[in-house]
């Protein structure tokens, strides 16, 4: 009898992907694995907005209520104030935010000094490593009405009153954006610069050559080649227009600022977990995520129809 000589297996292409590539699928796979875990599975909590929760109870054993919840937050009377300070904060932050930051990288980008500019850059940076608590801190300080160093200049110079800032809440939107603009402009000044350095000098050069201004030469050159990065941040911070930190405003919050103080993670946290309403806060938190990736996919569309630039 004739010994048959078989031949090897075929592999499939991808078995002889992985085989080759497993290397590559190792590193993919642990933020795969850190998105599903952390961020995917947690998204089952989104049903709680459907459901009275009870803490004496499992999750499958909690009442269906369907949308009573977002019925219930629509009809309050705090639906509309929490919706237009949460807007109001944002917008501001964005435009005085996005402005200061691209002003701060044009001028570092104009400074010829190399220490000098260093220095600077370094100490453009160092206030978004301090604690938001330390920050707060700082504004009580120095807004206290009797000890406090601003409020005495402002007393000294323009003749103010002493007002307790804190409880004003007229001046709670400025005192937000001033101190988020100090505490996140150099820092995110960064990206700005990197834009900066990937437009090519020869076009500066030539533009020195025709005799273009400094001015000039930033408006027809240096702004141009920014225009897709600035355009891909405000994409991503309309994408989280109703999307603003509570740690912050809680630390300046207090009833009598309400008024203007008040915005949806605020809400959620006074209503949603301080009155363990997790259903409800649950419900609130859905309707700002939804809202939130209506605002992206709105801003991407337009940019994409207009300059040609989107994420996606």
């Amino acid at each position: 009898m004739n010994n048959v000589s078989r031949r090897p297996r075929a592999r499939s292409p991808l078995a002889r992907g992985i085989r080759r590539d497993w290397q590559l699928i190792l590193i993919g796979l642990i933020p795969v694995l850190f998105l599903v875990i952390f961020s995917y599975i947690p998204m089952g909590g989104i049903l709680y907005a459907f459901q009275k929760v009870s803490l004496r109870k499992s999750f499958w054993q909690n009442e269906w209520v369907g949308l009573r919840w977002f019925r219930d937050f629509f009809n309050s009377v705090y639906c509309v104030r929490v919706i237009k300070n949460t807007f109001i904060l944002n917008f501001w932050s964005l435009v005085a935010g996005t402005s200061v930051e691209i002003l701060l990288a044009l001028t570092f980008n104009e400074v010829r000094n190399g220490p000098f500019k260093r220095i600077t850059q370094s100490l453009s940076y160092f206030p978004n490593f301090v604690s938001t608590t330390v920050v707060i801190g700082m504004m009580v300080t120095m807004l206290n009405p009797r000890t406090g160093v601003l409020s005495l200049l402002l007393q000294k110079v323009f003749g103010m009153e002493p007002i307790d800032m804190f409880v004003q809440p007229s001046f709670f939107r400025p005192m937000y954006v001033i101190s988020g603009i100090w505490q996140g402009a150099g820092w995110g000044s960064i990206i700005y610069l990197g834009a900066i350095n990937g437009i090519d000098p020869q076009l500066y050069e030539a533009a020195a050559l025709d005799g273009c201004g400094r001015i000039r030469r930033i408006w027809y050159i240096t702004l141009p080649g920014m225009k897709q990065v600035i355009i891909t941040c405000l994409i991503l911070h309309i994408g989280s227009m109703l999307s603003l930190g509570s740690a912050k405003i809680l630390l300046m919050y207090s009833p009598s600022i309400y008024e203007t103080a008040d915005v949806i993670s605020t809400f959620v946290y006074r209503y949603g977990i301080g009155s363990a309403e997790f259903g409800y806060g649950a419900a609130v938190g859905l309707f700002n995520s939804v809202i939130n990736l209506v605002l992206l996919l709105i801003a991407n569309t337009v940019s994409r129809k207009l300059s040609e630039t989107s994420l996606f």
